[in-house]
């Protein structure tokens, strides 16, 4: 039997004491691979391995994945930690151009969109942008009535078209209300999270949106383009067969709430947690069956595309003159985002 390579402790006076290290093949890296430094698969005392995260989708979330058998048989990383490494999903990549950016009712293309969620809520429809590999962001208002049985929800993702049958499935696990949320009584803290019951494989065609980081607010200063996608209604009244995009200007938020309080409604109440986006003349803007939809913007430094939006409320005509699409402000709600993804 191959006891493995030895390590021998000899001192005077003493019997000389010979151990056998054997560490054993390292673990399985969820979407990772390992590699053996020695160049075969060595595994026995002072043997090396690097961990790598599958290139492109995935990123390594801490230390550099290098792993040594140590004396106790375990392999160990340069931290002395045991555990193995995290490949978290890269978020904010698309196929999408910029150049040329024009507004309004485009078709989109796999992967310009690959955070795109369909929700389909019995006889309706809504949407959502996948954070992670198990959570989806959404408008509380959109799932408020499945909040009970979130097994309900019907939840598809990677395709174009919204009935085709090639897409992949999930299904939640739970749904989480934000707490300041009322129903039917306006749309303050219009914002929800969906945690599915299983990670789903991140692709060029799925994958997640960024959380909006500290210098988001630069780019999403009044008249900057933010992008909202779906399949809600379109101008001839119908809801669309293949994903569009819009793209739309951020909207002075005194000028927005001075539109909404003509209207002389009490619910539409443009409030802090909100950001408006649109254009004067009317004719470019979401509408119904793109709740909990993302408003999205890239980040010029990084290059990535974040959520600073999510599709809330508006006018009953959609696309009307003066009358700017609302949004849940995303970044409002950082900290509640994080505490529930991490005690959840």
């Amino acid at each position: 039997m191959d006891l493995g390579t030895s390590r021998c402790c000899c001192h005077c006076f003493y019997c000389c004491c010979c151990l056998f290290v054997e560490c054993g093949p390292p673990d399985d890296l969820p979407n990772g691979r390992v590699e053996y430094l020695a160049g075969s698969e060595v595994t026995t005392y002072k043997a090396a391995i690097q961990y790598r995260c599958t290139e492109t989708f995935y990123t390594m979330a801490r230390g550099d994945g290098k792993y040594v058998c140590e004396a106790d048989g375990f392999w160990t990383s340069s931290k002395g930690e045991k555990s193995l490494p995290v490949c978290e999903p890269v978020c904010g990549l698309s196929a999408r151009t910029t150049e040329g950016r024009i507004y309004g009712g485009q078709n989109a293309k796999l992967g310009d969109f690959p955070w795109q969620v369909l929700l389909l809520l019995g006889d309706t429809t809504a949407a959502g942008a996948l954070l992670n590999d198990n959570w989806i962001l959404t408008a509380a208002h959109a799932v408020y009535e499945q909040k009970e049985d979130a097994s309900s929800l019907n939840i598809r993702m990677g395709a174009l078209k919204r009935l085709s049958p090639h897409h992949t499935q999930a299904w939640a696990e739970a749904i989480f209300i934000h707490e300041g949320y009322r129903h039917a009584a306006g749309f303050d803290n219009d914002i929800a999270l969906i945690k599915l019951q299983n990670k789903v494989a991140i692709n060029s065609s799925i994958m997640p949106i960024c959380l909006p980081g500290e210098a988001a607010e630069s780019f999403m200063r009044t008249n900057d383009i933010g992008t909202v996608s779906g399949w809600g209604l379109t101008q001839r009244g119908f809801l669309a067969r293949s994903l569009k995009f819009v793209d739309i200007p951020i909207v002075d938020h005194q000028t927005c709430a001075a539109a909404y309080e003509k209207k002389l409604n009490p619910e539409a109440k443009v409030t802090d947690n909100m950001l408006c986006a649109g254009v004067q003349s009317g004719g470019k803007d979401s509408c119904g069956g793109d709740s909990g939809g993302a408003l999205v913007f890239l980040d010029n430094e990084t290059h990535r595309w974040f959520v600073g939006g999510i599709v809330s409320w508006g006018s009953n005509n959609c696309g009307e003159a003066q009358v700017y699409g609302v949004y849940t402000k995303v970044i409002n709600y950082i900290p509640w985002i994080k505490k529930i993804m991490n005690n959840f």
